[in-house]
């Protein structure tokens, strides 16, 4: 024993490191304890940290014990991290396979970068002060309450599945305020940062300074103030008063101490699924442990609910309240599906609108009426590729085609962000042949100038989301009638309530229907329920066109077979509950069910990544003899190696294995048993472990 200390702290440091760090404490630092900041050395670098726990020396691990420990360098005067917070750390760790120290750099990022400590000229007391009591009563249909009644009877987990139109914006508000009447804080998560943009100002008018609003493109200053507010004990001048954050995913990380209400909106969106770096943690399944750790009530909403989701509904594990009717009555979207091969055959095609969707689309500009035309994939031209020699351009980092982008003359990877000027000449065959093939929202705004060059048209994605000011102004503009047809991608699709939109049309919906995955029919017939409710808001009614190269996909069939069984439920007043909450779905799980995919199984993959594909190929085989003849865990399927969508990415080559669990009470057993049998291999590659990737 190291005389000098007079007892040691296990700290987390902002690192991939699974074993526990000891640091001595000396008599001059005995105000440390567990949820201390601290500064300390680790490998020669400088950490700051958290106190997990502090021990005497016989507390220390025996492993401990015969190292020299370091000293912690100082403690760091900052509001402690409480022990809950460590406890969600740890369970998000334990679940997602990676470290504590992985979970705790996503809580608190700003260490990672070691920027100074941010200061905000905003305190606590300065945001509560101006919080005024009590709320404006707002007013639900007889339907809406009635899902409000059955959701405050519910005391477990609540599934809201609403159609899209039908008002669970509302049914959330009422929560929320009970939650706050009863002093606790509210946690309303959305998938996307425009999403959250375009609630904010309705809640805003609503709880005013109460909303703190937090993602990504808040400021560090801004961020470190919601903590504070959100740690503030109050005092005699300013008692503490419930707030609501309206966030990402990254909002569950949020030193959350009085919880009592989550609210996770569009639950089934992809976005709230973290895919790089570790933590690799579903937004959605992270809120709902951090719920039950703080035995806060949680409501899942969407219109088009998670196959995860409705499988806890099927099993008990949730309740599902549905909400069956529009808010404000109008009749269901027409659908109405194109078949392209037949249009171009009889030369009914421009570009790449079919005369008829162009008919349809005058007709509604002429009526004053709104258009969103739907294109999933930005850019001017997707693919551009030589005449003579054949070969697309091919981004030199990952192994996917270049885009091409107009406005700027640049060719882009989407995946890496890679760019350079554009050219026409072929570096393949040195010839001036380049073509431009495909269409993006881009090119897709160019025709509709063209075709309707009286009408105001405007453009929403990725590009156009870069900049705050040019992105609120296309929504703004859109929302109050400046702009008669917007072309947009996935961004339009979700939570947005444009009052006079008339008509949605999908152009080339194969590449919606086409993706590589098992999951890729739930996720077309989830865009294309929420791109039906996009339309037809306040008693009017909608219209969907769909023009697709395949009308007879079964999700084509399902999606119309969904707007005839909803059109015959409005005429007749009567709704068939069976019908409508297990169709379409029903064939889809089935399918799931019989080839032994999630949600009735655990799915974990791991990802092999190397520059040099030799020296992975070697490692993926190592891999695949141990995990196909292992006992160490028990696994239905192991399947791999193989490559993934994406062969390349950012220089690195990449190979995939899937690993498919049982879901019962060895499933966790078995994750850690997989973990810690890759772990023991120390392959020479990167090693990723992917847990429920989506």
């Amino acid at each position: 024993m190291d005389g000098q200390f007079v007892f040691y702290a296990s700290v987390i440091l902002p690192i991939k490191f699974g074993e526990e760090i000891f640091y001595g404490v000396t008599s001059d630092m005995q105000g440390v304890s567990a949820g201390s900041w601290v500064d300390v050395d680790f490998g020669g670098r400088s950490f700051q940290g958290v106190v997990r726990r502090t021990v005497p020396w016989s507390g220390l691990p025996q492993k401990s014990r015969s190292v020299e420990i370091k000293s912690i360098g100082k403690q760091i005067e900052r509001t402690p991290v409480s022990l809950s917070e460590i406890s969600f750390w740890d369970a998000v760790a334990r679940y997602y396979l990676c470290t504590s120290g992985e979970v705790f750099k996503a809580a608190y990022p700003i260490l990672s970068v070691r920027q100074q400590e941010v200061s905000s000229h905003k305190k606590p007391e300065d945001v509560l002060s101006k919080v005024e009591d009590g709320f404006e009563e707002i007013s639900l249909s007889s339907a809406q309450q009635k899902a409000l009644d059955e959701i405050l009877m519910e005391k477990r987990t609540v599934l809201l599945e609403g159609v899209t139109g039908s008002g669970k914006t509302e049914i959330y508000i009422k929560l929320i305020d009970k939650c706050l009447k009863e002093g606790k804080d509210a946690l309303y998560l959305v998938p996307e940062i425009a999403m959250g943009n375009h609630l904010h100002s309705r809640l805003k008018k609503h709880y005013g300074e109460r909303l703190l609003i937090f993602h990504s493109g808040v400021t560090q200053a801004g961020k470190k103030l919601i903590r504070d507010v959100l740690v503030f004990k109050g005092n005699e001048q300013c008692p503490r008063k419930p707030v609501v954050v309206l966030g990402t995913r990254s909002s569950i990380f949020l030193p959350m101490e009085n919880l009592g209400l989550v609210v996770i909106d569009e639950e089934h969106d992809q976005s709230f699924k973290q895919e790089d770096p570790a933590p690799r943690y579903n937004g959605r399944d992270a809120a709902l442990l951090l719920a039950q750790m703080h035995s806060a009530k949680v409501i899942l909403g969407s219109a088009t609910p998670s196959f995860e989701s409705l499988y806890n509904c099927y099993t008990r594990k949730f309740s599902r309240v549905t909400l069956a009717e529009k808010y404000f009555q109008s009749p269901p979207p027409e659908v109405t599906v194109i078949d392209t091969i037949w249009t171009r055959k009889s030369h009914q095609m421009k570009g790449n609108f079919s005369q008829q969707l162009i008919n349809l689309i005058e007709k509604t500009v002429a009526e004053h009426k709104q258009v969103l035309v739907f294109r999933n994939i930005r850019s001017y031209a997707p693919v551009v590729q030589c005449s003579e020699c054949g070969e697309p351009l091919k981004c030199p980092h990952c192994n996917v085609p270049l885009s091409y982008h107009r406005y700027d003359n640049t060719l882009r990877c989407h995946w890496c962000e890679w760019k350079a000027p554009f050219s026409p000449i072929c570096p393949s065959c040195n010839q001036q042949t380049l073509e431009l093939k495909g269409a993006g929202t881009e090119k897709i705004e160019e025709e509709l100038r063209e075709l309707f060059p009286g009408a105001r048209i405007a453009r929403y994605d990725a590009d156009i989301a870069k900049s705050k000011k040019e992105s609120e102004k296309v929504l703004s503009d859109f929302s109050s009638g400046k702009t008669d047809i917007l072309v947009g991608t996935q961004m339009t699709s979700k939570g947005f309530d444009f009052e006079n939109l008339a008509l949605v049309a999908v152009i080339q919906a194969d590449t919606i229907l086409s993706q590589q995955d098992f999951r890729s029919d739930e996720k077309a017939m989830q865009l294309f329920v929420q791109l039906l409710g996009r339309s037809g808001r306040r008693n009017s009614k909608g219209h969907l066109v769909i023009q697709t190269n395949q009308k007879n996909h079964p999700v084509i069939t399902n999606i119309k077979e969904m707007a005839e069984r909803l059109a015959w439920e409005y005429e007749t007043g009567v709704r068939n509950a069976a019908n409508s909450e297990e169709k379409p779905n029903g064939n889809m799980m089935a399918e799931r069910s019989m080839y032994c995919f999630p949600p009735f199984v655990r799915l974990v993959n791991v990802i092999l990544r190397n520059k040099n594909y030799h020296k992975l190929e070697s490692a993926a085989n190592s891999l695949s003899h141990v995990l196909k003849n292992t006992r160490s865990f028990s696994a239905m399927e192991v399947s791999g190696p193989f490559p993934p969508r994406m062969e390349k990415l950012r220089d690195e080559y990449q190979l995939c294995f899937s690993v498919k669990f049982a879901k019962d009470n060895r499933l966790q057993a078995n994750k850690d048993a997989l973990n810690k049998v890759i772990s023991l291999m120390k392959l020479p590659v990167q090693t990723i472990i992917d847990v429920d990737p989506v």
